[in-house]
């Protein structure tokens, strides 16, 4: 009885060591702060800093003149940009996450809904 107890207990640990492995494998920057939101579109960050606003303007559905001036109020950016910019090129003069964007984007999308942020 002893045996069949001992082998339970193993197997039981055995599995916690391969689901805690398995949570680990994801990078930080694959979700910058993603997991604690839910957006209307899908996209990695990473894949988001090489779109223009007006690009990302159009996954939201939203106007575009809006997201800009959104995004250079917010970060009291001084650079003259237009909505053919890659965010990754605003970033040169503020470090914003492109989690920051999406928040953004979908403050914008439906501004009577707030996300909850840390």
């Amino acid at each position: 009885m002893k045996t069949i107890n001992s082998l339970g207990i193993i197997l039981a640990l055995s599995m916690l060591v391969v689901m805690v492995a398995l949570t680990g494998c994801v990078s930080e920057d694959d979700h910058e702060h993603d997991d604690e939101h839910d957006h209307s579109v899908e996209i990695e960050g990473k894949d988001m800093r090489s779109l223009s606003v007006q690009e990302v303007a159009d996954l939201w559905e939203i106007d575009s003149e809006v997201l800009l001036s959104k995004i250079i109020t917010e970060f009291d950016m001084k650079e003259s940009y237009t909505v053919d910019v890659v965010l990754d090129d605003m970033r040169e003069e503020y470090k914003f996450s492109p989690a920051q964007i999406k928040d953004m984007a979908e403050d914008i999308k439906h501004p009577d809904i707030q996300i909850q942020n840390e």
